[in-house]
């Protein structure tokens, strides 16, 4: 939502944004117990709504809308046997019905899957719409959360904005806040003349266009995937011993919903490696961000269409692919790097200190010479370098790729020399305005 002030003869622009605040609970036992109450009659009233919807595709009627799944949770709370859904908070179980309900939309749509049902740790998390003035107490570091009363909460930061609702959710065994606050942007161009373009890569992250990169520290990335690796044969090793006992008739079968000690030890210790995992590289993504959008005010980057560069090499039985092994390799690099969350970190802290992002074709750019413009795929022998074939320029890929990036977002758009052309007149079909 914008509006345009007018302030002298500068026509301001004014935004409104919500911004995201995540804060780590410090509950008392008591309140560890209501929120996992809360978070259980949650995942109940979403598996009770999603049977009833799932009864009415079978049935080929049309399905409950949310008001009358409304009505069904009111007559739910009174049955004998679900009176303790009263204990849970009201407004997060008619959430979780509104989700449902959007969720059936997105399935008639096509736009998704029909929703699935929720398994203990699939998301436990509840939501608070509704938040007044009074619930949040930032001076003395508390919150007010239905049924549990004022909950402490690390203060890392001030919030800035109109708190708008708020969530409570739970990480390997730690309680967070999330809160979602509406604040207004004056954004009246880019304020730091200087301009950049970045190319995203494996081995080296992030690359500017004045030659400086940002690494992120893959190695420790992958000693977590190590471990990870590890305790998944150990899961795996522990659900077939089960198996083994339970047709001995020495143990009840493989119950996923019931899970044993041990398998929910090794659950907890993989999602903790993969917390450290995402820790690290949000990470480096804010800092990165941060330190592009308070040096330059005008950004080019690739806009990548990661969903195809990620396609798997499999094939099929008629026609299979080539070089499976490799491709799987580049696509778990790729993951591992994240460029879409590189770029949106960007995007946010650029709209902070009212810079600009601009997304380019990236057609080209690692082939393409940035001094004479001439296109060719032998300009790249290697992943590093770089050698263009006609003036002789050599420079490390990455920058050129940024340099290329950079001239594109100011010309709008490139048509590349071909290949099969005379190298004489390549040079003089691809122009780039300095």
């Amino acid at each position: 939502e914008a509006c345009v002030l007018e302030k002298g003869r500068c026509r301001i622009e004014v935004m409104k944004a919500n911004i995201a605040y995540k804060f780590e609970l410090m509950p008392t036992r008591e309140q560890k117990r209501i929120f996992a109450q809360a978070v259980g009659c949650r995942r109940f009233v979403w598996n009770k709504a999603i049977e009833l919807q799932k009864r009415c595709l079978e049935q080929a009627v049309p399905f409950l809308k949310y008001t009358e799944l409304a009505g069904r949770l009111v007559l739910w709370k009174k049955e004998d046997d679900m009176l303790w859904l009263q204990e849970a908070p009201s407004q997060a179980l008619q959430q979780c019905l509104m989700d449902a309900s959007a969720a059936i939309q997105a399935f008639k749509a096509k736009k998704k899957g029909f929703p699935k049902f929720q398994a203990r740790g699939d998301g436990d998390s509840f939501r608070i719409p509704q938040v007044r003035p009074t619930d949040w107490d930032e001076a003395n570091g508390r919150v007010r959360i239905p049924k549990a009363g004022f909950v402490r909460f690390r203060k890392s930061r001030p919030i800035q904005g109109k708190i708008k609702q708020m969530t409570v959710s739970i990480e390997c065994g730690h309680w967070f806040v999330s809160v979602v606050t509406e604040m207004d942007f004056a954004n009246d161009g880019p304020r730091r003349p200087g301009e950049v373009g970045i190319d995203l890569g494996i081995a080296q992250t992030v690359t500017l266009s004045d030659g400086t990169v940002f690494q992120l520290d893959v190695e420790s990335i992958k000693k977590h995937e190590k471990q990870i690796a590890v305790l998944q044969r150990q899961l795996c090793r522990n659900k077939e011993a089960r198996q083994k006992l339970a047709k001995l008739g020495k143990a009840n079968p493989f119950d996923k919903r019931e899970p044993s000690r041990k398998r929910r030890r090794l659950k907890a210790k993989i999602q903790n490696h993969h917390r450290c995992i995402r820790n690290i590289r949000r990470d480096f993504m804010l800092k990165t961000a941060h330190t592009i959008a308070q040096k330059y005010g005008w950004v080019a980057m690739e806009n990548l269409k990661l969903k195809n560069m990620t396609k798997s090499a499999k094939g099929t039985v008629e026609d299979p692919g080539r070089n499976v092994k490799q491709k799987s390799g580049l696509n778990r690099s790729l993951a591992r790097v994240a460029p879409y969350g590189m770029r949106m970190a960007i995007q946010w802290a650029l709209f902070k200190a009212d810079g600009r992002l601009i997304l380019v074709d990236p057609k080209y750019t690692s082939q393409t010479c940035p001094k004479c413009g001439y296109t060719s795929s032998s300009n790249r022998p290697t992943q590093a370098h770089f050698g263009c074939q006609l003036c002789g320029d050599t420079e490390n890929a990455d920058v050129v790729g940024a340099l290329n990036v950079l001239k594109k977002s100011r010309t709008g758009s490139v048509r590349p020399s071909s290949e099969l052309g005379n190298k004489s007149a390549a040079g003089t079909v691809l122009f780039f305005a300095s």
